[in-house]
């Protein structure tokens, strides 16, 4: 629900009533509450409650430089250790991408996109980095599922895909790198017109 923005950045979360909208207790509620916050999705304020966290363009901006360094040493890591099947699913994953956005159906595209970069991560095999990477990824989600340009995105997918079948671990470094600060300047290009005081998840 914080995710898809059924539930708003900044709002308080009502245990009451979400048990009453799930058909659970309390408990269960109480419980997925302080999984969140220490997932930091949820964010807990003494003598007040507990709130959906929001990130400042600060916190939003650091994000995305971290996940670029993160992202270039999995692609490169990825060019190394790839193999020909896992290269195929790569392509796969682009054309259902494709699809989707000829089709109109952006959600469904980020799922796959998600997907897609998961896949890298997995062929990478660096643990620590698919970690790192992940949670800077939960932070995100809102923001980057509506600030996506899928056209463009797919483009760059395509080039981090072609450098990883060439085995060329710097040449997929940079581009994956520069995947991810195309998706910051897009989201500073975005806060230009908007200025949100601050932004979802």
């Amino acid at each position: 629900m914080i995710l898809t923005g059924d539930i708003l950045p900044g709002s308080r979360i009502n245990e009451a009533v979400l048990a009453g909208q799930m058909a659970v207790s309390r408990a269960p509620v109480r419980e997925a509450t302080r999984a969140l916050v220490e997932a930091g999705l949820l964010i807990s304020i003494p003598a007040r409650g507990v709130f959906v966290r929001e990130m400042s363009h600060r916190e939003i901006a650091e994000n995305y430089d971290v996940r670029s360094l993160l992202t270039g040493l999995m692609c490169a890591q990825a060019a190394e250790r790839r193999t020909e099947a896992e290269t195929a699913k790569l392509k796969r994953l682009i054309s259902d991408m494709d699809t989707a956005i000829a089709a109109g159906r952006i959600v469904r595209y980020y799922e796959i996109n998600l997907a897609f970069h998961e896949l890298i991560g997995r062929i990478a095999d660096h643990s620590c980095a698919r970690r790192v990477y992940n949670d800077l990824i939960r932070e995100t989600h809102f923001l980057r599922r509506w600030l996506s340009s899928p056209d463009q995105t797919n483009l760059e997918h395509r080039s981090i895909v072609e450098a990883i079948e060439c085995g060329d671990a710097e040449l997929a470094r940079r581009r994956g790198c520069e995947h991810v600060l195309n998706g910051k300047a897009r989201w500073k290009a975005s806060i230009e017109t908007t200025a949100p005081a601050a932004v979802a998840i």
